[in-house]
C-alpha cells in the first residue's frame, strides 16, 4: 500500500537524532523542544518576491524577541517623511534577503556540483541574509550619524552636559561601531534566547545547550527529507563553526582575533561569503532585494532582475580589491580567487544595478530634505541623550548612545524612542519634546546651500591650457581643495565672513547678520557614487565569455578564468563620471536661509581666491565645536578610534573622523574600511573564534 504524500513528510520528521534532555556534565534537565519539518516551517507572502519559504531553522529565529524587534525599525530611517509609502522595515527586507541569498546559493550549487557545496552551506548563507540587519539601531543608519557625528559636536558645544555620563557604569566603551557589530552581538543573544551557545572549544559540535528552548541536535538543514540515514542528518546539524561562518559572511571578512576565515576554510567554498555581503564587487543580494525594495515604495518602479540570482557562477579570477583583502594582503599581490562571475551578456545589466545605486542616493537616500529631516531627528535625540535614560530587561540604566554595545540595551531601543521622548515629563527634556512637535507639524530645517563640487580634476599640464580649460582646471582644483576641508573650518569660515562683513560694510550689516550663531546652520558633506567612489564599479566585476560557458559547470580544474572588463569596448553604457560631491548647508531657522546662503557664497569666492593665490588655509576659530570628537571625550577619556575616511591612510586615525554618508548600506568603500579596522582594532569582544590571536597584515 502507497503512502500518501503527508505520510510519507510525518514518517520523514521521524527520522531524527536522540533527544539530549540531560547535560551529563551539568546535571540539569532542560525542557528541549526538537524542530519538525511539517510543524515548524510555513510559507509567508512579501510584495516584492510574492512568497518566502521559511524553513524551520529560520522559523524559530525570526520567532524571536531579538529578531520581531526589526518590525520597529523603518528601512529608510526618515525617507518615509518625504515618501509616504516608504515606511516599510527592516524585518521585511531581511526576509528578502535570506530568500535571494538561498536561491543565488542553491542555484550555484545545482549548477555546479563540483565545487562541493552543501545543503547546510545553503542553510548558513541563508541565515546570514536573515540575520546581517539584526543589529540596526534606531531609523536604521540614522543612528550612526547621532552617534559619530551629531552628539560629540552638541557636547563640545555644550561641555557642562559631559558630567551627565559620568556616573554611568560603561565609562569605556569602544568607539569604532557599525550595525554589524550589534548583529554579531545579536545573533548571540537570539541563540541564548532559544536556549543555545557558540561553543568556541567545540567548533565541530552541535550548539551547547545551556537552557530551555529548542535542541541543538534539531537545528539543521532539513530538505531534501526523504531517504536520510542517521548519520547523514547529523551531518546537517548545525555547528558552533556554522554560526561563526554565518557571522563571517555578515562580516565580509575574518572575524576579530583571526587573520583568515575559520567558517569555511576550503579555497573552492570563498564564494560563499560574498553572496550577503560581496567584498570584491560589491553587487550581492542584500543591495539587490534594497533597491528594488526602495525603489517600489518611494517611486513605484518595483521590480527584481532575477537574472543577477539565477546567471551568477563561480569561476576563477584574480582579486578585484587586493588592498581591501585580507588573504591578498597578507600575500603582497593579487591572489586567484573562485569568485562569483557573470557572462559577458551581462555586463549592461550590471552597469544598469551600479546606475540604480546612484539614482537612489540622488533622490532618496541622500535627497536635500532626506538631509534636513535626518539632522532635525539627530537633534531631537542629541537634545534628550544626556538626561533620558532607558531601563533594560535586567534593570540596568542606560542612554540612548550607548545602547549598541550590550544586547540587553539594544533590544529595548527601536523606532518609538521618539515617541517616548514626546510623553516623557522631565522637564529637563523639554527642548527635545518642544522640537520634537514642531518635527510632527513637518516644520523641517531648510536647505540653504546645496553646492555641488567638481574634484575629479584632470592630470594636465597648465602650460597647454588656455581660456576655458584652464579655467575648468583652475575651478577643479579649487572644489578639491574645498572638499577636502573639514566641515568645522566651513562653519568658521562662515561665521569669519561675519566679522569682516561687519568691518567692511558697518552700516548695512543687519541684526540678522551679526546674531547668526553657530548654532543656526548646519554644514554637511555628501557623497553619492555608483558603489566605487571615482572609480567604474565595473571594473571590479568579472565576466566570461560565451565560448567559456560550458566549462563553468564542469570540473573545477578546468573552470574558466572571468576577466576585467575593457571599458573602451563598453563607453556607450558607462556614465561620463561616476560620483557626485558637494556640500549642504542647513538651516534650523527657515527666516535665516537667506542670509546664510550669502554667507556661504561669499565665503567660497574668498575661499577661492585663497586658494588662487596658495595662501595657508584657516584655522579653526576658538569657541567653534570640534567636529567628530570622540565619545571618549564625553566621560573625560583619551581615544582615537573614529570612522574613517575612504581609502584611508594609516595616520588618519589621529584626524577627525569624516561625515558619516547615510544610506541603505553605508558608503561601500568607507564600510570597507571599518572592516580592515575591524579585524585590527575592535575592543569589543564579539565571540572571538579561539586561535592564536594574530595581526593581519597590511
Amino acid at each position: 500500500m502507497s503512502l500518501s504524500s503527508q505520510q510519507r513528510r510525518n514518517n520523514d520528521n521521524d527520522i531524527s537524532l536522540p533527544s539530549s534532555k540531560r547535560l551529563k556534565s551539568t546535571g540539569i534537565d532542560f525542557i528541549l523542544r526538537q524542530l519538525e519539518y511539517t510543524k515548524d516551517s510555513m510559507v509567508t507572502n512579501d510584495e516584492l518576491h510574492k512568497s518566502i519559504e521559511v524553513c524551520p531553522v529560520m522559523k524559530v529565529l525570526v520567532d524571536t524577541e531579538v529578531f520581531q524587534r526589526l518590525r520597529y525599525i523603518n528601512q529608510l530611517g526618515n525617507a518615509q517623511y518625504i515618501y509616504s509609502c516608504a515606511d516599510h522595515n527592516r524585518f521585511q527586507h531581511s526576509l528578502g534577503v535570506a530568500h535571494l541569498a538561498e536561491k543565488m546559493c542553491k542555484s550555484i550549487k545545482d549548477e555546479q556540483p563540483e565545487l562541493g557545496a552543501t545543503y547546510k552551506d545553503v542553510l548558513c548563507v541563508k541565515l546570514a541574509g536573515l540575520l546581517h540587519d539584526i543589529g540596526h539601531g534606531p531609523m536604521s543608519h540614522l543612528y550612526e550619524s547621532f552617534r559619530f557625528n551629531y552628539l560629540p559636536k552638541y557636547l563640545e558645544a555644550n561641555p557642562h552636559l559631559k558630567k551627565e555620563y559620568n556616573a554611568w557604569e560603561y565609562q569605556k566603551v569602544p568607539s569604532k561601531w557599525a550595525h554589524e557589530d550589534s548583529s554579531l552581538m545579536f545573533i548571540d543573544a537570539a541563540l541564548e534566547e532559544l536556549g543555545l551557545q557558540i561553543d568556541l572549544n567545540n567548533l565541530d559540535k552541535p550548539l551547547r545547550q545551556i537552557g530551555h528552548g529548542i535542541d541543538a541536535n534539531s537545528i539543521r538543514a532539513f530538505k531534501p527529507l526523504r531517504g536520510l540515514k542517521p548519520h547523514e542528518i547529523q551531518e546537517r546539524v548545525l555547528t558552533s563553526r556554522d554560526f561563526i561562518f554565518i557571522k563571517e559572511c555578515i562580516m565580509g571578512a575574518p572575524l576579530e582575533g583571526t587573520n583568515d576565515f575559520v567558517g569555511r576554510q576550503d579555497k573552492k567554498l570563498e564564494w560563499l561569503y560574498d553572496i550577503v555581503s560581496n567584498r570584491h564587487t560589491g553587487l550581492d543580494v542584500d543591495k539587490i532585494d534594497y533597491f528594488a525594495r526602495d525603489e517600489g515604495r518611494a517611486i513605484d518602479k518595483c521590480g527584481i532582475e532575477m537574472k543577477m540570482i539565477t546567471d551568477a557562477r563561480v569561476a576563477r579570477a584574480i582579486c578585484s580589491r587586493p588592498d581591501k583583502c585580507h588573504v591578498c594582503k597578507r600575500e603582497f599581490q593579487p591572489g586567484m580567487h573562485y569568485m562569483i562571475c557573470y557572462p559577458e551578456k551581462h555586463i549592461a545589466a550590471s552597469a544598469n544595478f551600479f546606475k540604480k545605486r546612484f539614482h537612489l542616493h540622488n533622490i532618496v537616500y541622500q535627497h536635500k530634505t532626506t538631509s534636513a529631516v535626518e539632522s532635525m531627528i539627530c537633534d531631537i535625540l542629541c537634545r534628550a541623550d544626556p538626561y533620558l535614560r532607558l531601563q533594560s530587561y535586567s534593570g540596568e540604566t542606560f542612554p540612548i548612545s550607548r545602547a549598541c554595545f550590550k544586547s540587553d540595551f539594544l533590544l529595548r531601543l527601536d523606532d518609538t524612542i521618539l515617541t517616548l521622548i514626546a510623553h516623557s515629563t522631565d522637564e529637563r527634556l523639554k527642548e527635545a519634546r518642544e522640537l520634537y512637535r514642531r518635527f510632527k507639524r513637518h516644520d523641517f530645517y531648510k536647505c540653504a546651500v546645496d553646492h555641488s563640487l567638481d574634484i575629479d580634476q584632470p592630470i594636465v599640464d597648465d602650460e597647454d591650457l588656455e581660456g576655458e580649460e584652464l579655467k575648468k582646471v583652475e575651478e577643479s582644483r579649487r572644489d578639491k581643495s574645498v572638499w577636502e576641508m573639514e566641515e568645522n573650518e566651513i562653519e568658521t569660515g562662515m561665521l569669519e565672513e561675519i566679522r569682516i562683513w561687519g568691518n567692511e560694510e558697518q552700516n548695512m550689516c543687519s541684526d540678522s547678520v551679526t546674531n547668526l550663531k553657530a548654532n543656526d546652520f548646519v554644514v554637511n558633506k555628501f557623497c553619492m557614487h555608483h558603489g566605487s567612489g571615482n572609480k567604474n564599479p565595473l571594473l571590479r566585476m568579472r565576466f566570461y565569455d560565451k565560448m567559456n560557458e560550458e566549462k563553468i559547470c564542469g570540473p573545477i580544474d578546468g573552470l574558466p578564468m572571468a576577466e576585467q572588463i575593457q571599458e573602451s569596448k563598453h563607453s556607450s553604457i558607462l556614465p561620463r563620471a561616476f560620483q557626485k560631491v558637494g556640500i549642504r548647508v542647513l538651516v534650523r531657522d527657515d527666516s535665516k536661509r537667506g542670509i546664510v546662503n550669502q554667507l556661504f557664497h561669499q565665503w567660497f569666492e574668498r575661499e577661492s581666491e585663497r586658494i588662487k593665490n596658495g595662501d595657508l588655509p584657516q584655522q579653526c576659530g576658538q569657541g567653534i565645536h570640534i567636529y567628530g570628537a570622540n565619545l571618549h571625550n564625553m566621560d573625560g577619556n583619551d581615544g582615537d578610534g573614529n570612522m574613517d575616511d575612504n581609502d584611508h591612510d594609516d595616520n588618519h586615525h589621529e584626524q577627525n573622523p569624516p561625515p558619516v554618508f547615510l544610506s541603505q548600506d553605508s558608503d561601500d568603500d568607507q564600510a570597507d574600511d571599518y572592516n580592515d579596522d575591524f579585524i585590527e582594532q575592535q575592543q569589543q569582544d564579539l565571540s572571538p573564534v579561539p586561535v592564536a590571536r594574530m595581526r593581519s597584515h597590511g
